[in-house]
């Protein structure tokens, strides 16, 4: 496949397709050429749970595929591109939440499971089992080694590696070791892996693409970033077949065309991107030390580390941002597993009626009382990486009100960034230039002041409401001339609103100093058993780890 040089002329009117896959929701989102969205579509996605399987968290290939096909016809059928009209669409881009991958026959297209989502725990003895294994030890030991006497990132980053269910890998482990129909496609040689964007593409482009870029390849733990190859050390450790993966190619790249009869017309088909890249590089975060943060259904924090994969002593771990040609850049990212979530679940029983409210709620207290909430429904990611704690809410007293557990919820993203900042300011391989914000919990004001306030930094809020969306749209774009350079993009971006750090030093360091005291009592709470006991001292198998794990 040759990149694209179809380029278009810029006074020619003309839209891209963004094909946006979220966590529960695919939304496909036509862009002009001012960024200004013409149409969208939403279907939703349904997590699939099953609390005889705590862990197990999935979604349905299948429909996957058939909701794409929906919000896609659906978009253009309500564009100024519609009927006759349809050439009029130049492009598609595709974003996706990573890690969530699936198996697939080669001869048919047939899943062989289903999409096991970024969520998923099922892995967690695999994880176990290799964090302790004598050559995991082993690979510790002769790193730090070998990172004494020469200095390189890519030996520090291997010296401090530990496997969580987060990484595609052991998952992936997991279905090669456990699903009968999995081995013997293996076996056979006609099993395929790929993650969101990969399953997309094959189906688009009628099975003739099986690939991948290298921000979505990037974040599943099967890729060295800093010799840009497969990596060998895990296919090795999990016995993963090399001939399943699929070809990996830049970012904005053309990767094939729809094939005519889902759209009317052959579509090119020029970027894709991991979630988190695409909000960054929609964010316009080009220079080495911007940094973004996203809070939507995680929370995550990116930093710019330029042309270099950098290593970390906080566990934090590089990706690829995009790669554009000769052109790469690399970032440095931390992430904490819930957000959005927590604001549903404290929803889901009352503690308000609209997150909407949350604002106004935290505002109408001075102070939280005391009151600190660690939201590790799923765990604490670095600096902590302990997926056996669990939520906390502490310091409750005869005083506490509704709105001071409220504010202590939205308070708690705000440490979490910090957390985050700090592991990345540590570390000293680049300094903050900026940080920019988007996601839906980013839109809460109350949330972004005290990101700021702890933080000790100001935060830009993009005014645009889809920078993920954007981002993949603006990747596709530059790869057939729509906008000629990344210079013209950055004219685009707005904000909505700039944060402005108003807490002391010595404030900011008395409440982080409790929040570490909370995050402390949280840690290594959930037990390896998927069962308790109650206060007659039966034993009952029940969801309770499944719940934790939504």
């Amino acid at each position: 496949m040759e990149p694209n040089n179809n380029n278009i002329n810029n006074n020619e009117k003309g839209y891209i397709i963004a094909i946006d896959v979220g966590t529960t929701n695919i939304r496909s989102i036509i862009f002009d050429s001012a960024l200004n969205i013409v149409s969208k579509s939403t279907q939703q996605i349904p997590l699939i749970t099953n609390e005889n399987k705590p862990g197990y968290i999935e979604q349905d290939p299948i429909q996957l595929w058939e909701a794409c096909k929906i919000v896609v016809k659906e978009s253009i059928a309500n564009s100024p591109a519609s009927g006759d009209k349809i050439t009029l669409i130049k492009s598609i881009g595709i974003t996706n939440q990573r890690s969530t991958f699936l198996t697939w026959r080669r001869d048919n297209g047939k899943p062989l499971h289903n999409l096991i989502t970024w969520q998923d725990s099922r892995s967690s003895e695999i994880c176990k089992n290799a964090n302790n294994s004598v050559a995991l030890k082993g690979i510790h030991g002769a790193t730090k080694f070998a990172h004494l006497f020469t200095g390189k990132p890519r030996f520090l980053a291997a010296s401090n590696i530990e496997f969580s269910t987060a990484h595609s890998s052991t998952r992936l482990a997991w279905v090669l070791e456990n699903l009968p129909e999995a081995k013997q496609a293996a076996k056979e040689g006609q099993m395929l892996f790929g993650t969101i964007d990969t399953w997309l593409l094959w189906n688009l482009t009628g099975g003739k693409q099986h690939a991948t870029d290298y921000s979505n390849i990037s974040a599943t733990g099967l890729y060295d970033p800093f010799e840009m190859v497969y990596n060998s050390v895990v296919f090795y450790l999990f016995n993963i077949p090399y001939n399943i993966m699929p070809k990996v190619y830049d970012t904005s790249y053309h990767y094939g065309n729809t094939i005519e009869e889902l759209f009317g017309i052959e579509i090119p088909i020029n970027a894709l991107a991991g979630d988190q890249q695409s909000a960054m590089f929609g964010e316009c975060c080009f220079q080495e030390g911007d940094t973004k943060f996203t809070i939507g259904t995680g929370c995550f924090v990116d930093i710019n580390t330029g042309s270099q994969a950098r290593a970390s002593s906080f566990g934090m771990y590089p990706i690829i941002g995009w790669k554009i040609g000769s052109e790469i850049n690399y970032l440095m990212e931390g992430k904490g597993m819930a957000a959005g979530t927590v604001v549903d679940w404290a929803q889901s029983f009352g503690m308000f009626n609209d997150p909407w409210e949350t604002s106004e709620m935290a505002n109408s207290v001075p102070h939280s009382q005391g009151v600190v909430f660690v939201p590790a429904l799923t765990g604490l990611a670095p600096p902590q990486n302990d997926s056996l704690a669990r939520g906390l809410i502490i310091g409750l007293t005869p005083s506490t009100k509704r709105e001071h557990v409220v504010r202590a919820l939205l308070e708690s993203f705000g440490f979490r960034c910090k957390e985050l900042v700090d592991g990345i300011v540590s570390d000293g391989y680049t300094k903050i230039k900026k940080i920019v914000a988007d996601g839906g919990v980013c839109q809460n004001d109350f949330v972004m002041q005290f990101i700021s306030d702890i933080c000790g930094f100001k935060v830009d809020r993009a005014a645009h409401p889809e920078m993920t969306a954007a981002g993949v749209c603006m990747l596709s774009g530059l790869n057939i001339g729509f906008w000629k350079s990344k210079d013209e993009l950055v004219q685009l971006r707005q904000s909505s609103k700039i944060f402005e750090c108003k807490m002391s030093k010595d404030q900011r360091k008395l409440l982080f100093k409790r929040w570490q005291r909370a995050v402390k009592r949280c840690q290594n709470w959930a037990s390896d058993q998927n069962e308790f006991e109650d206060y007659d001292g039966d034993t009952y198998t029940n969801s309770y780890n499944s719940l934790n794990e939504k």
